[in-house]
């Protein structure tokens, strides 16, 4: 297997990201505004905040297939379309079941924690870490499922065994990938923030881009 550069897929996700900046950055503003909506609406009639945080996480949940989708397309294509995005639905509802079925129990910990904080229980902040921890941890054993889906190469619960086998032969290049994206990250908040909607959307390609190579599978060539 040829040596894969971690820099070299990060400049590749910076070209593919300006070919196709208004698919990826649109569906990326779109669920963020979408999320946003049920705060907005809670905030503007004084109602409770917690419904509509849980609106929130829906709506912004139920969006993310399409621009995982999205990246996948790209970086084994080169470029795609809002229609091609959104174009398989049995596709969509795979990745979405496969999210929820790996954050279920990080995200348990989350909300039983925060529930506990409310009650000034000091036993909510230790659940609410333990989730966090064990969200880091599941997101990087993980990754790889929703490509593994939309390739065909696998159903939802055979996707979970393939990611976390390709994540243990190839933990240091995954491992390494998660921290070079979180240094972006940290650099794209620096200026108010806008710079995230850069390092985004080149998150959303990167990862397929990784997976490719780290698969083997035909993608994008170099131009």
């Amino acid at each position: 297997m040829r040596e894969i550069s971690i820099r070299q897929l990060w400049s590749r996700a910076w070209d593919l990201f300006k070919v196709n900046w208004l698919l990826l950055l649109g569906l990326l503003v779109i669920a963020i505004i979408v999320s946003l909506i049920p705060l907005i609406g809670a905030l503007i009639v004084g109602s409770l905040l917690w419904p509509a945080v849980i609106g929130a996480l829906i709506a912004g949940i139920l969006l993310m297939p399409a621009l995982v989708r999205a990246g996948y397309l790209v970086a084994r294509q080169g470029q795609s379309s809002f229609r091609e995005a959104f174009g398989d639905i049995s596709l969509l509802l795979k990745v979405l079941i496969y999210q929820f079925i790996l954050g279920l129990i990080p995200g348990s910990f989350v909300g039983l924690g925060h529930v506990f904080m409310v009650l000034m229980d000091f036993h909510g902040v230790i659940l609410v870490l333990v989730g966090y921890h064990l969200l880091f941890i599941s997101y990087l054993l993980g990754w790889a499922g929703p490509y593994a889906i939309l390739s065909g190469r696998a159903g939802i619960f055979r996707a979970i065994g393939q990611s976390f086998s390709l994540t243990a032969q190839n933990f240091g290049k995954v491992f390494l990938g998660l921290l070079s994206f979180t240094g972006l990250a940290i650099l794209g908040a620096i200026p108010c923030g806008v710079g995230l909607l850069v390092v985004g959307p080149m998150w959303c390609v990167f990862w397929p881009l990784l997976y490719l190579a780290l698969t083997g599978e035909e993608g994008v060539p170099h131009s």
